[in-house]
C-alpha cells in the first residue's frame, strides 16, 4: 500500500527512500534480491538487508494450507524459490486473491501461480499461467489494496479458501488471534525460507493503528473501513508476505490480504496492516472478478 512509498527501485535508492518515508514502507518484495547461494534445504541468505517471511512463526507442513499461492516472476533466473515475489490464494478452481501492490512491476506474460506448494524448492503444487488481472479500481496505494488473478487452468483437488462476510465481524475483535501465512522473512535482517510459514497474530484496534501510523502517515495512514491491522513485536507479516492472507485457521476463512506496515517488522508499536476482505466495496469487486 501507499504507492508513494513503493519500493521499486533498487536496494540503496529504497533504502533512502524508506527512511524519508517516516520508515514506514510496503511489503512489496522487489526490494530484495533472491540471488544467493544455496544453504540448508528449506533456507538461504538473501542478498539484500531488507527481505520477506513470518516473524516469529513456525514452518508449516506439506500439505496444511493447499489454498495458499505462490506468485512467480519467470523473467528472474533460477526456480520458483528465486521467482517467488508475493502470496495469494485460490478462491475459486480458477482464481487466485493477492494484494492489487503486488502487480505494480510483473508483466502479466511473465506472471505465473503455484497453488498448493508448501516447500518452493519441492515440485508439488499445481503451477498455472496467468490469463488475466484485475485489481480493484479504487486502489490509489492506501487502500483498497486488492487483486484477482484468472488462471488459464482451472486447479484441480484443493479446495479454496472462504472469504469472510460482513456476519462474520466478531471475528475481527481486538485480541483474537488469527493466522497469517507466506514465504516472506522472519524480520528485517533474516533468512530466506523455502518453506511456507505461520504465525498466530493478535488483532489490534482500529484506533490503536489509525494513531500509531497517522502520526506518521498523516490523516489516511490508517484507513479503519478498509484495513484490519493485527500482530505485535512478537509474530507478525513482513516483506515478501504481501498478497498472502488473515485467516482464520479453523473455519479456513480469510479475512484480510497482507498489504503493508512498519519496514522493521515485528515492532511493537506498528501491527502489520491487511486489506479488510469484507469491506463491501473489496468484496463485491473480488467476487465480480473471480466470474470473469
Amino acid at each position: 500500500m501507499w504507492v508513494d512509498k513503493f519500493i521499486r527501485s533498487p536496494l540503496w535508492t529504497t533504502l533512502v527512500r524508506a527512511l524519508v518515508a517516516a520508515m514506514v514502507v510496503s511489503f512489496v518484495v522487489f526490494v530484495q534480491s533472491r540471488e544467493a547461494a544455496p544453504q540448508a534445504a528449506d533456507e538461504r541468505t538473501p542478498y539484500a538487508s531488507v527481505s520477506p517471511m513470518i516473524v516469529g512463526g513456525t514452518a508449516v507442513p506439506n500439505g496444511k494450507y493447499p489454498f495458499m499461492a505462490a506468485l512467480l516472476d519467470k523473467s528472474r533466473p533460477g526456480d520458483a524459490f528465486d521467482e517467488q515475489f508475493c502470496g495469494g490464494t485460490l478462491i475459486d478452481k480458477d482464481s487466485v486473491l493477492t494484494a492489487a501492490h503486488c502487480l505494480v512491476n510483473p508483466k502479466p506474460d511473465k506472471l505465473q501461480v503455484v497453488v498448493g506448494r508448501t516447500a518452493l524448492n519441492q515440485n508439488r503444487g499445481q503451477l498455472r499461467s496467468v490469463s488475466r488481472c484485475f485489481i480493484q479500481p479504487r486502489y490509489n496505494g492506501n487502500g483498497y489494496d486488492a487483486a484477482v488473478l484468472k488462471l488459464r487452468r482451472a486447479v484441480k483437488g484443493i479446495k479454496p479458501i472462504k472469504l469472510a462476510t460482513a456476519k462474520q465481524n466478531k471475528l475481527e475483535k481486538p485480541g483474537r488471534k488469527l493466522t497469517v501465512a507466506g514465504w516472506g522473512v522472519t524480520g528485517f535482517k533474516s533468512t530466506q525460507p523455502n518453506r511456507l510459514r505461520q504465525a498466530r497474530v493478535p488483532v489490534v484496534s482500529d484506533r490503536r493503528a489509525e494513531r500509531s501510523y497517522d502520526a506518521v502517515l498523516g490523516p489516511s495512514g490508517y484507513v479503519p473501513p478498509l484495513m484490519i491491522a493485527a500482530g505485535n513485536s512478537k509474530v507478525n507479516g513482513c516483506v515478501g508476505d504481501s498478497g498472502g492472507p488473515l485467516f482464520d485457521s479453523g473455519s479456513r476463512t480469510q479475512f484480510g490480504i497482507v498489504s503493508g506496515g512498519y519496514y522493521k517488522c515485528g515492532t511493537a508499536r506498528y501491527p502489520g496492516v491487511y486489506t479488510e476482505v469484507n469491506n463491501p466495496n473489496i468484496r463485491n469487486f473480488i467476487l465480480a472478478a473471480a466470474k470473469r
